[in-house]
């Protein structure tokens, strides 16, 4: 079971931090019960709380419950009635009718109640687990570029102090000026894509922003280990049936059969039963009624089509369901087994000290060992090198995160985990 699998590896938020310095490959494991992984799924789950369309979906299950209850109760009142006549002889009648439920409308009004409670519920778990997606995307695209940000200063840093000592050595005739003209270029090239980092992370906190109502004031932690084995290709089939959205479907199919028969009870006549009682000057008057519509102009035949036609329509709804969720599994596995291959090979080069690495460069450089062009095209590399294995790992995440919401787990992953300590 994915679930099973998850708790051996510790999931999504094994988030982890790649800092500039040497680090291990990330073999020491983590359990479920570590507390950032908590504080995320507990982040998550408050946010989805308190977001306006789950409101509003939880809003309408009520509203659903309330229809519920009054199709439980019986169709038709009786009727009381009464009438007086004042003249010669005077009349006073009493009169109470009945119309009766023949077909059991109510019983079919029920039915089609019940389902469409299911529907709202499984509505409202789809998506829930919709939400939980673009808010762990959005905390992941923090999270990364917070990462990505600080190697992007780091970059600027160094090449702004290289541009200082290019010009100190312009003037002392070590260097050409075609040597300093690149070095400044590098600086200025250095700067636009550090705007470029700045933008992204200000897309991704009106992202979360969007989502939640607040900004994301914590940061989160991104653990150097993750969850290498998906399940058995072989269960993709049942973790597509037990899909939030593929049961949605189906239920919604079941709502359009019941409304089939709920429609076509409810264009079949009902007798109407009455008595009534009274008296026409000295004598006693009784009396006893019955009356039955009679569909001879319009027996709403038509309604009925429609219905069937609706649900038709919602099987065959159901169907493609099936197929875009089985497709979105398979497409979450091979891009989730592409992305962590790609991150195992990049753990396991290692990570040597930013600082030691340029620091020797800048040696190499001032000692004339290295031309200006290669010390600038080292460093870039270098420092690029770093925040491409940033994007790999943020990537990562998203492939894992898509994993969850394509086979349907998400929501049940983030109840277990919030609830461990």
């Amino acid at each position: 079971m994915l679930l099973l699998n998850c708790k051996h590896v510790g999931i999504l938020t094994c988030l982890f931090i790649m800092t500039i310095g040497s680090q291990g490959t990330g073999s020491e494991k983590r359990s479920l019960h570590d507390e950032p992984l908590h504080q995320l799924a507990t982040l998550v789950n408050q946010t989805i709380a308190l977001n306006p369309e789950i409101q509003a979906a939880q809003a309408a299950l009520e509203a659903a419950r309330a229809n519920l209850t009054g199709a439980d109760l019986p169709l038709n009142n009786p009727e009381f009635e009464i009438e007086a006549e004042r003249t010669d002889i005077n009349t006073l009648t009493l009169g109470l009718s009945q119309t009766i439920d023949w077909h059991d409308k109510q019983g079919a009004l029920t039915r089609s109640a019940q389902a469409e409670l299911a529907v709202k519920t499984l509505s409202l778990d789809a998506l829930k687990q919709t939400k939980a997606s673009e808010i762990l995307s959005a905390v992941t695209e923090i999270s990364i570029n917070k990462e990505i940000s600080v190697q992007s200063a780091r970059r600027s840093e160094l090449l702004s102090r290289f541009v200082q000592l290019a010009e100190q050595r312009f003037v002392a005739g070590d260097i050409a000026q075609s040597e300093l003209e690149l070095a400044r270029l590098s600086q200025a090239e250095a700067m636009i894509e550090d705007t470029e980092i700045r933008l992204a992370s200000i897309r991704a906190r009106n992202d979360f922003l969007s989502l939640s109502g607040h900004t994301l004031e914590s940061r989160i932690k991104f653990f150097d280990h993750y969850p290498n084995q998906l399940p058995n290709a072989l269960d993709d089939s049942s973790l597509a049936q037990r899909h939030p959205q593929v049961k949605l479907s189906q239920q919604s199919a079941q709502l359009a059969r019941m409304n089939i028969h709920a429609i076509d009870q409810q264009r079949k006549p009902d007798p109407n039963i009455g008595f009534s009682a009274g008296r026409e000057g000295d004598e006693a008057l009784l009396a006893l009624s019955l009356s039955i519509p009679l569909q001879i102009r319009n027996d709403f035949r038509g309604s009925v089509d429609a219905a069937q036609a609706l649900a038709i329509q919602a099987e065959q709804n159901t169907q493609q369901t099936l197929r875009t969720v089985m497709a979105a599994i398979k497409r979450a596995r091979e891009r989730y087994g592409l992305i962590s291959g790609a991150w195992s090979q990049w753990t396991s080069l290692g990570r040597t000290s930013l600082e030691q690495h340029s620091v020797l460069l800048e040696t190499q450089w001032q000692a004339g060992e290295m031309s200006t062009s290669d010390y600038l095209l080292q460093i870039k590399q270098a420092i690029d090198t770093r925040i491409a294995g940033l994007k790999l790992k943020g990537k990562l995440w998203n492939a894992w995160t898509a994993w969850l919401t394509a086979s349907g787990t998400l929501n049940s992953w983030l109840i277990i985990t919030a609830e461990e300590r």
